[in-house]
């Protein structure tokens, strides 16, 4: 197995499993005490990641599909932190800021971009998946928050 785990990812040990807090967001974890990912048994469970716009000009789709990217990638070195891999991903939850003026692409543009870039990573038998519309995100500027839920059994 490929140890895909960002190197600077501490691994914080829990009575259910552990947490992993990658170094760029222990100031953030300090500030809103959460788990950017937690092992409890076989489950892995990930904190929402944003993609967010924070300049005056609206994103464009390619900048858009490479943040997601980001996303994605993110998504994976937590999994690996904690022992799964984007295959164990059972459900995807997105939750969209529709509309946005940081954004260049109108509700089925982005929906449609964010399908391409996920089965860049994903392949069938996709996990489950539920895209709602949200008023806004954290940080300001947000686009797109995607959280992950994976199953390991045997792996804990």
């Amino acid at each position: 197995m490929i140890d895909l785990a960002a190197p600077d990812t501490r691994i914080v040990p829990t009575r259910t499993g552990m947490v992993a807090i990658p170094a760029s967001l222990e100031s953030d974890v300090a500030q809103f005490h959460y788990a950017p990912a937690r092992r409890a048994g076989d489950f892995v469970l990930l904190s929402g990641i944003v993609v967010s716009n924070p300049l005056a000009e609206p994103m464009g789709e390619a900048a858009f599909c490479d943040a997601l990217r980001h996303v994605f990638e993110q998504i994976s070195h937590l999994l690996a932190a904690c022992g799964a891999h984007l295959d164990d991903v059972t459900e995807l939850q997105m939750f969209h800021v529709f509309g946005s003026a940081h954004l260049a692409l109108d509700k089925n543009g982005q929906l449609a971009a964010i399908a391409r870039v996920r089965d860049e990573f994903f392949s069938a038998p996709y996990p489950a998946a539920v895209e709602l519309g949200v008023a806004q995100l954290n940080p300001p500027g947000g686009i797109v928050e995607i959280k992950a839920t994976a199953y390991t059994p045997g792996r804990n």
